[in-house]
C-alpha cells in the first residue's frame, strides 16, 4: 500500500487530504504539534515545524512504523506578530527565525527526506504508477507582497524557489514531481478568508497520481481547476 505523509495536519486542508488519500487506498500518516485527527485511522507523529532538526527523525519514525511515503504534503505555516505598526511583523531575530523555520527551512529539509524515500522506493521497484510527489501548500505571496505579511511572504517566496528548483532542474530524469499549490478565487484573487480543504485534497490527489511534472506553481480555483493567473492579482476588496 502506498503511503502519504501530511506535515501540518489541521482541521481544514490536513483533514480533508487525509480523508481523500485514505479513500484512494493510501496509508496516511500525519504529523503536527498536537493530534487533531483520529489516530485509529491516521497514525500520528508529534512534530514541531519550528525545529527543522526534527525532520530527519520524523521521517525515520514514519518509515519504521508506517512505511516510506511516496507522497509528502507540507501544510504547516507560520505568520508574524499581528498588529505591528511597522512593515516588520517580528520583534526579535529569534521570532523571525522560527517563522522561517516553519515556512522555508523545514519544508526544504522535508523535501530532501522525501526524495530520499522516493529513490529508495524506486530502487526497490515499489514506487507505484504515480511516482513520488512533494506538495507544498503555498499562497499568492510569491507573486505579490501584501501588507502585514512580511514573515509569511519571505518564507513562501523561499519555498517557492525551492520547489521550482526541484521541479525544473533537479530530477527531470525521474518520475518525481514537486508542487507549490496555491488556491485562488476564480478571478485570481488570493484566499484571504481561508482556503478550501476539499478543493486542496482533490488537487493533491490528482497531482500525486500523475508521474509527470506539471506546472510547479500550481494555482487553481475550486470551480475551474488549474489556471495561470496574472501575477498582479485583484485586491482584497475586488469581487
Amino acid at each position: 500500500m502506498s503511503v502519504a505523509l501530511i506535515i501540518g495536519a489541521g482541521e481544514a486542508v490536513g483533514r480533508a487530504s487525509a480523508e481523500k488519500f485514505a479513500a484512494a487506498g493510501y496509508e496516511v500518516a500525519v504529523a503536527s504539534r498536537s493530534q487533531k485527527l483520529d489516530p485509529a485511522k491516521f497514525p500520528f507523529f508529534k512534530f514541531d515545524a519550528t525545529d527543522p532538526t526534527q525532520i530527519v527523525s520524523l521521517f525515520e519514525k514514519v518509515h519504521k512504523e508506517v512505511g516510506v511515503p511516496s507522497v509528502v504534503i507540507y501544510n504547516a505555516a507560520a505568520v508574524g506578530k499581528a498588529g505591528q505598526v511597522t512593515p516588520f511583523d517580528f520583534d526579535t531575530a529569534e521570532a523571525f527565525q522560527k517563522g522561517m523555520n516553519v515556512n522555508a527551512i523545514s519544508p526544504a529539509v522535508a523535501a530532501r527526506e522525501a526524495v530520499k524515500g522516493f529513490l529508495e522506493l524506486e530502487a526497490q521497484g515499489k514506487l507505484g504508477s504515480g511516482g513520488g510527489t512533494y506538495l507544498f501548500t503555498g499562497n499568492a505571496l510569491n507573486d505579490k507582497p501584501l501588507p502585514g505579511l512580511f514573515t509569511l511572504g519571505v518564507g513562501k517566496n523561499t519555498t517557492a524557489a525551492t520547489v521550482e528548483y526541484l521541479a525544473r532542474t533537479a530530477y527531470n530524469d525521474k518520475p518525481f514531481s514537486f508542487y507549490y499549490v496555491d488556491e485562488r478565487g476564480s478571478n485570481g484573487r488570493p484566499m484571504y478568508e481561508g482556503v478550501n480543504g476539499d478543493a486542496h485534497a482533490d488537487v493533491f490527489l490528482q497531482l500525486a497520481q500523475d508521474p509527470k511534472q506539471g506546472p510547479w506553481q500550481y494555482t487553481f480555483s475550486r470551480d475551474n481547476g488549474y489556471s495561470a493567473f496574472p501575477k498582479d492579482f485583484p485586491s482584497k476588496d475586488s469581487p
